[in-house]
């Protein structure tokens, strides 16, 4: 029976995964540059992780939502303080079984390193993430792009409560094509996206 209801829930997770980031897409107020007057060097991409429970090990939490950042295949010396590096998101975190829903963002995202290694991009900072109680700046955030398809968010623990876990926030890097639909989609449904 157990082995029953988590295959089951697997198989939830795994559509969430496929659903969520094209329904986030289509109501995500960042992306309101697809289709018109996107912002000129900038990349955006959906969030879809599930963080475990830090008790269990098990999947605890789905996230879902989107991100926009002028970061990806820059160097550190095309930002400068009239250029500076940029990283925003918004997401949702809820329960598996429904309960606890709830926003995070995550602005004010300063550049301190970058680094490569194979098909990953690493970009260190701080950044304010929003937590219960109010806004928490200045957090140690690892923002990686591998492979330019793959992000992975991943947040100082001690900073942010364990709020995340210990693993990375995982989500995808729209390409020319998805932005190109992205784009198509809301002028064909007469969407704000």
């Amino acid at each position: 029976m157990f082995k029953k209801k988590e295959s089951i829930q697997n198989a939830l997770i795994g559509i969430i995964l496929l659903v969520a980031p094209t329904a986030v897409v289509v109501n995500a107020v960042p992306y309101s540059h697809i289709g018109g007057s996107m912002e000129k060097g900038s990349s955006y991409g959906t969030i879809s992780s599930i963080q475990q429970s830090e008790q269990t090990g098990s999947p605890a939490w789905i996230l879902s939502g989107h991100w926009a950042t002028n970061l990806i295949n820059k160097t550190k010396s095309d930002f400068n303080q009239s250029n500076p590096a940029k990283f925003d998101a918004t997401f949702t975190m809820i329960m598996l079984n429904g309960s606890a829903r709830h926003q995070h963002h995550i602005s004010n995202f300063s550049l301190t390193d970058m680094k490569t290694e194979n098909d990953t991009r690493t970009y260190s900072g701080v950044a304010t993430v929003t937590m219960k109680n109010g806004p928490v700046a200045n957090v140690p955030v690892d923002i990686k792009v591998i492979n330019n398809n793959v992000i992975s968010i991943w947040f100082d623990p001690a900073k942010v409560e364990k709020h995340f876990g210990e693993s990375p926030i995982y989500g995808t890097v729209f390409d020319k094509k998805d932005m190109e639909s992205k784009g198509s989609m809301a002028q064909n449904k007469n969407m704000t996206i």
